[in-house]
């Protein structure tokens, strides 16, 4: 980010707004700005008051005399400045890598979500052929996306949010898909589409607030321009499924998945376990992780407890179930279950594992747990498990 760019356009705000030499002075400070508040004129008595602070950090504006709190963004559009478009984007990147949920809680960003997307805006475009995505609708029940989640193990109870559509991947060849609305009623933030394949045919693709906000002013002869500080805050919400709607004062599961997030009360579905966790982080926030049961979510589970966060002991439950089961040989029983990845796969072999298998009391954030996380070793499979695997049919017992 260019620290001289923004300090000329500030220095050219105090030029038009005085003509007292001291009051366009500029005191240059590593971590901001220092100036006589453009807004107020800050003290008339006074010519050497500087009350008025641009904080570098999160481009912020705050006068301590008349108590203005902005950002270098409206800021701007305040005094009539034009910010270069190549510059707006460094600031953007800037913002994007320090912002954290604080900033959304403070008073720089519209809380109240009324720039968010109407969601009678995306099936505009989408019935108009202006996206790649196309019949947008609800969940239609006996349809194939519906059969698909119910042999998912998700009921009609978790479809709320859940829509299907068609996925034009080019002009002649469409595949049926579900789009996961990131949404508080109908203002929508983010989705993630995914079609119905598994392995290698899978596919996701996220489109965040900026993506919706593209797409809905198609065609439309007045240009949506959004605040950056804000604009940031609500593509970092885009990528946390169902962040609009928890409570922020009881404990927050959030899992790698959107679909898995559907199952836990008060949890947040992400993208992965690359997702930029800081943004919730160190905000006294009470949050506790459900990785998969794999090498990815075993790396990750032992670097939040090793952190002080709590994570889910998968290795536990599966111990737990083995005891419980009294099984003939229970050796050969962990070692199938042990197969159970994630919890949306879980729930297609246990109706309602939160209650039924009380998965709350497998969370841990004592070090000395880490025992419970699997040490991943790659190794081929051989043709005697490839085969066993094909016919493992699931944990109907369980």
């Amino acid at each position: 980010m260019d620290k001289n760019y923004i300090k000329d356009i500030i220095q050219r705000v105090l030029n038009k707004e005085f003509s007292n030499s001291h009051k366009r002075k500029i005191m240059d400070y590593q971590d901001r700005f220092n100036v006589a508040c453009p807004y107020c004129g800050d003290s008339h008595k006074n010519q050497h008051a500087k009350r008025g602070n641009l904080y570098l950090n999160r481009l912020i504006y705050i006068c301590f005399n008349c108590d203005k709190k902005t950002t270098i963004d409206r800021l701007c559009k305040d005094f009539n400045e034009q910010i270069d478009p190549d510059k707006k984007l460094e600031m953007i990147e800037h913002l994007n890598s320090v912002m954290t949920y604080s900033d959304f809680e403070g008073d720089f960003v519209d809380a109240k979500f009324e720039d968010l997307i109407e969601l009678s805006e995306l099936e505009r475009v989408f019935s108009q052929d202006l996206t790649p995505i196309s019949d947008f609708k609800p969940i239609q029940v006996n349809g194939g996306v519906y059969k698909y989640l119910i042999g998912r193990g998700i009921p009609p109870e978790y479809h709320k949010n859940i829509y299907q559509a068609k996925y034009w991947k080019n002009e002649d060849e469409s595949e049926w898909i579900i789009v996961m609305l990131n949404r508080r009623e109908n203002k929508v933030l983010g989705l993630q589409i995914r079609n119905l394949k598994e392995g290698k045919r899978r596919m996701f693709k996220i489109y965040n607030y900026e993506n919706l906000l593209e797409w809905t002013s198609i065609g439309k002869d007045d240009e949506q321009s959004l605040d950056i500080n804000q604009l940031v805050i609500y593509n970092k919400l885009s990528y946390y499924f169902n962040i609009l709607n928890v409570d922020f004062g009881n404990t927050i599961t959030v899992f790698e998945g959107y679909l898995d997030s559907l199952f836990f009360p008060n949890s947040i579905g992400l993208v992965g376990v690359n997702t930029d966790y800081r943004f919730l982080e160190g905000n006294e926030l009470d949050i506790q992780y459900f990785f998969d049961n794999d090498e990815a979510g075993y790396k990750k589970s032992e670097e939040k407890i090793k952190d002080g966060w709590p994570i889910f002991l998968w290795k536990k439950l599966f111990e737990s179930i083995v005891d419980k089961k009294n099984a003939n040989d229970p050796y050969a029983l962990l070692h199938r279950i042990s197969k159970v990845k994630d919890v949306n796969k879980l729930a297609t072999l246990v109706e309602n594992p939160y209650k039924k298998l009380d998965l709350q009391s497998f969370f841990s954030k004592d070090v000395l747990d880490i025992k419970w996380i699997p040490k991943f070793r790659r190794k081929k499979k051989s043709v005697e498990e490839v085969d066993y695997n094909k016919k493992f049919d699931g944990l109907k017992y369980l």
